[in-house]
């Protein structure tokens, strides 16, 4: 066998753990410890240079917010530089650096006043366009209590109205705004939301699983970063490409056998092993290193196009 092929690693894990029959260690029990290793383990023990890839969408117009919970599990984590139509843009984690520098203010307008009636009520919100899920319309029943509708993110509204009310996040337009309550008359019907401006973005903030970029879109752009993938799981049969580079045989071995032991509570063995284990992780490191050694560090005095803001002269479109 190869000093690098599946069958390798799993005979060496069996050689470590002293496990060397199926009865000890089934090979689907195996395998399940490899994977663990490999897709949760790993990329956490160490980034390499070879996992670095490019992770990039579609930005569409008037959209400011992109979750990433759909993938979430499928990368470790995303790092600047980031660009937007090849053009490098501010970086933020910091929610409350981000808002500090772009605010998202709440303003409230008045939109409509009771008559006495559940509705159809109409009216129009001034300050716009309107951030989707961030539109409250409230007033005052004929009872005195309160009345609340919630944008839902879809251009409607839940809570204290029936099904039909409408909002227009571009002009702001309300329509069919009908209550499960008759509105008080003359008592104000206020909408508050928050509101935005379009162009070409020029930062953007990473946090709670969402890309927050400044300003909005104004039109399709490709957003580009940097991204680490977690690893694939490798099937109960191996293949020619496990492991992807030669230097994570070892790695993976002895990463397995550690998982083996901690889950065996062998804690004598874990400690002999994982000597052996920090230096097989040096060695896989080795190739990052040497790539990563051929460039200096930048600074922001490299070009001076580090983490751009409109009052460098950022373009602003």
């Amino acid at each position: 066998m190869a000093l690098n092929d599946f069958d390798y690693i799993k005979a060496k894990i069996r050689k470590i753990t002293v496990r060397p029959s199926e009865f000890q260690l089934s090979d689907d029990e195996l395998i399940n410890y490899i994977n663990s290793f490999l897709i949760y383990d790993l990329p956490l023990h160490t980034k390499l240079f070879y996992n670095r890839q490019k992770y990039s969408f579609q930005l569409t117009p008037n959209v400011g917010v992109y979750s990433i919970e759909a993938i979430k599990n499928d990368y470790i984590n995303f790092e600047p530089p980031a660009y937007v139509d090849g053009f490098q843009i501010q970086y933020n984690q910091n929610e409350q650096s981000f808002l500090q520098m772009y605010p998202r203010y709440k303003y409230t307008s008045q939109i409509s006043t009771g008559n006495g009636t559940v509705g159809p009520y109409s009216g129009s919100y001034q300050y716009t366009p309107i951030e989707p899920e961030t539109a409250v319309i409230s007033t005052i029943d004929i009872n005195g209590n309160s009345l609340t509708a919630i944008d839902d993110g879809n251009g409607t509204f839940t809570g204290d109205v029936v099904v039909g009310s409408t909002i227009d996040y571009e002009t702001g337009a309300v329509a069919n705004l009908n209550f499960t309550t008759a509105a008080t008359t003359g008592e104000p019907i206020y909408l508050s939301a928050n509101n935005y401006i379009v162009g070409r973005p020029f930062a953007m903030l990473y946090f709670n699983n969402e890309f927050r970029f400044w300003p909005f879109p104004d039109k399709a752009y490709t957003f580009e970063i940097v991204a680490f993938p977690n690893l694939a799981a490798t099937s109960s049969t191996g293949g020619g490409d496990f492991p992807e580079l030669k230097q994570w045989a070892d790695f993976i071995a002895y990463g397995t056998s550690l998982k083996i032991f901690t889950d065996n509570m062998d804690m004598n063995s874990y400690g002999n092993i994982k000597i052996l284990f920090d230096e097989a992780k040096r060695l896989a490191e080795r190739r990052t290193m040497k790539q990563l050694s051929n460039q200096r560090v930048q600074t922001i005095y490299d070009d001076g196009m580090h983490y751009p803001s409109s009052m460098w002269g950022y373009p602003y479109q």
